[in-house]
């Protein structure tokens, strides 16, 4: 059987359904999950008992970010997951409860989620205001997946695992093409 993490991951692409993304948290004991109510082409959507953020679009918008062509203009489509740890955003306490696909988890370090992806594609160390750290990624056919490792005070600690459709780390069709174009 497969890890909610990776049945949420399928979902990419597809339609968001509150009730199914519910069912697939239930373990967690997340009890309901709001729909989308933005009045713009893009919302986020949080289950923060589980640590993890959706995004999701509108066609014009996920289109446009992506080269796709979805046609439905009333659908909500899930254009990312992030499974993340506190210190990600303020509204995160407790890292992902669940294992991530290809068996690892938010405590993984770096080199196993090498071993788990093979080389990656984006491999760049990072010093941002607030932010020293390590980002991976890696193109997948129809997938995307960015992992942020954030130095701490003894080792690099995942801070982020995010998969989506045709980019992530704000990297869309437009940022380093060569990798995530689709």
């Amino acid at each position: 059987m497969k890890e909610p993490s990776e049945q949420l991951i399928e979902m990419l692409g597809h339609p968001y359904s509150p009730r199914n993304v519910q069912a697939l948290l239930q373990s967690f004991g997340v009890k309901r999950m709001p729909p989308p109510n933005s009045y713009f082409n893009d919302d986020i959507i949080w289950s923060v008992k589980t640590s993890i953020r959706i995004d999701v679009y509108r066609a014009p918008k996920i289109n446009d970010l992506t080269g796709l062509q979805y046609t439905n203009q009333d659908e909500w489509i899930i254009g990312a997951i992030h499974f993340l740890v506190p210190g990600s955003d303020d509204r995160i306490k407790a890292p992902f409860p669940g294992m991530l696909p290809k068996g690892i988890t938010m405590s993984s370090t770096p080199d196993e989620s090498i071993k788990a992806y093979g080389q990656p594609e984006l491999d760049e160390e990072c010093w941002w205001p607030g932010f020293s750290g390590r980002i991976l990624a890696w193109r997948k056919p129809g997938i995307n997946i960015a992992i942020e490792y954030a130095d701490s005070e003894i080792d690099r600690v995942m801070r982020s695992y995010t998969a989506c459709l045709i980019g992530c780390i704000g990297a869309w069709r437009n940022d380093n093409p060569e990798v995530f174009a689709p």
